[in-house]
């Protein structure tokens, strides 16, 4: 399910105004995965943020701090998704999800941005395809680059696979949450790639 809160826009401070009253948590996923840093909005899931992406540090600088254990209590809407998305990252983990079904918002992405996100959600659990091959999916055969700066800028790693796209020569190529995130994902799909 996809929210659409907002028009597609950069995170401007008048964007960030309008997204006051988000919580976020942050998450352990496994032993050999960093942290993870949650944000919801309006009942979606609107960031996953492995630390590393600077919209992301925009987003969670507004959002109200709420510890994971402390999300039980609560009966707030964005409370649920976070708890529901603890729920089926933990499934993911365990070999036990191949697909998320959870409320997101995309709306912090152009609309191009947005027509890559969408193409990468239909990438399936276990297998990768290179930009090359995205690029041609998105209706812009030439525009590798393009794919591969908006892959980049994924506010919901994970979540919509983007560890999945690889280079053409079936090398990793590049994650915004670090080349050993990827290959820890990719590892635990069980997906095929050059080691």
């Amino acid at each position: 399910m996809i929210c659409a809160h907002f028009k597609p826009m950069i995170l401007s401070k008048r964007y960030l105004k309008k997204m006051n009253n988000m919580i976020m948590t942050s998450y352990q996923l496994a032993k050999n995965l960093p942290t993870v840093t949650l944000v919801a909005h309006q009942g979606c899931l609107i960031a996953l943020d492995w630390q590393t992406q600077k919209i992301l540090q925009q987003l969670t600088a507004q959002a109200h701090y709420i510890q994971s254990k402390d999300l039980a209590d609560s009966v707030d809407d964005d409370a649920k998704v976070l708890r529901n998305t603890i729920s089926q990252l933990d499934e993911y983990i365990n070999g036990q999800r191949q697909v998320f079904d959870i409320p997101l918002d995309l709306s912090t992405g152009t609309p191009f941005q947005q027509k890559v996100w969408q193409a990468l959600r239909q990438i399936p659990y276990g297998q990768t395809i290179s930009y090359a091959q995205l690029a041609l999916q998105v209706d812009n055969p030439k525009g590798f680059r393009a794919v591969a700066q908006a892959n980049g800028r994924n506010p919901l790693s994970l979540i919509i696979p983007c560890h999945r796209v690889i280079a053409s020569d079936g090398k990793l190529g590049g994650y915004t949450g670090g080349i050993e995130i990827k290959q820890t994902l990719l590892d635990i799909e069980q997906a095929s790639y050059q080691r």
